[in-house]
């Protein structure tokens, strides 16, 4: 498949409604920003009230506070543009020490996920990663009986043991082998964004279908890459390995997005104690002074260029052209007669 990008245009809308008194409100919000596989820009935020923005590695936090009249709704919008990658991608950076050691859900020091891991690798290559992608694709069975992908329930060891798991299962399984294998690797939460191919050009939601996901980055043959072992088992395994779809955006390393989403918790809890919203949700975190105040997220996902279509066409138009330029030595001249022997 050829290379392309694919760019979306992001609403994210915050509206607060409540009861007969005025209230504080506050809400925290987590974008993602730019990376190695992709690219966050022109953000902008609507919010009457006072706002505070905090940097972090992979994300932005966006602390935004104000007051809401028992007779009108307040709400905040954060809009901002992404491009996602569809095809290989591999990337230079450091590997750190974490990234080769057992951690919290990550039982690479486990005598049986170590065995299976010889079993699977021979050595620290892309093919011995693959090995350990495609086990784990065919080993789980995809479970739905945790309500969010961020469980703390959730390790590479339940998952093995229970052969059944959610997304961040497959992951953390996945990069235990590489790491019992000698293989740096790390488990990435962030979004999947619906195939704009099979969907309409805007999708509008209350929250999205796929709020938080879990994938693996691995070091390999001097670079890192990318694989989904969960999308690896319905999918094409080769689309979901070595490669971006065009869909997935990164929050970063699993223990960085869990710290900076406990943080945007505690500030949000040191305002006051009544919460607010969906408390599971990756995203965002929300806290008023009245227990009257309801919030409703929405975010609405437009595709503003696919170049998948554009590189479906060339590849069309090249068909058509080879196919005229070697009609003949492929199915024959229309006009070519049948030659007939000397002597008749």
């Amino acid at each position: 498949m050829f290379p392309a990008n694919v760019y979306y245009h992001v609403t994210e809308r915050y509206v607060f409604s409540g009861g007969g008194e005025d209230a504080d409100i506050y809400l925290g919000v987590i974008l993602p920003k730019t990376g190695p596989y992709q690219w966050v820009g022109k953000v902008e935020i609507l919010w009457d009230g006072s706002q505070r923005k905090e940097k972090f590695d992979f994300v932005d936090v966006i602390k935004l506070s104000g007051k809401m009249s028992s007779q009108k709704n307040q709400g905040a919008t954060i809009e901002y543009d992404v491009k996602l990658p569809q095809g290989y991608v591999s990337w230079d950076a450091p590997v750190e020490s974490f990234q080769r050691l057992p951690q919290t859900g990550i039982e690479s020091d486990c005598e049986c996920i170590k065995e299976q891991a010889s079993l699977l690798c021979n050595g620290v290559s892309e093919n011995d990663v693959y090995r350990t992608y495609a086990f784990t694709a065919d080993y789980l069975t995809y479970s739905q009986d945790e309500t969010d992908c961020i469980c703390s329930n959730a390790s590479a060891l339940k998952a093995y043991e229970s052969g059944s798991c959610m997304c961040l299962g497959y992951a953390m399984l996945m990069t235990a082998f590489c790491r019992a294998s000698k293989i740096p690797a790390q488990v990435i939460i962030g979004q999947v964004y619906p195939d704009p191919i099979l969907r309409t050009k805007e999708i509008s939601f209350p929250q999205n279908p796929c709020e938080a996901h879990a994938w693996v980055e691995y070091y390999s043959d001097g670079s890192w890459k990318m694989a989904d072992p969960t999308f690896g088992a319905s999918l094409s395994k080769f689309m979901q390995f070595n490669r971006n779809d065009g869909r997935h955006l990164s929050y970063g390393e699993m223990d960085h997005a869990i710290s900076v989403k406990r943080g945007l918790v505690n500030w949000a809890l040191d305002q006051t104690e009544q919460v607010i919203g969906d408390t599971n949700c990756i995203r965002y975190v929300a806290t008023s002074t009245s227990n009257q105040v309801s919030l409703v997220p929405t975010i609405s996902i437009r595709r503003v260029w696919d170049g998948r279509w554009l590189n479906m066409l060339i590849l069309w138009g090249l068909s058509i052209w080879l196919l005229s330029k070697y009609r003949d030595k492929i199915i024959g001249s229309p006009h070519q007669k049948t030659k007939l022997p000397d002597n008749v």
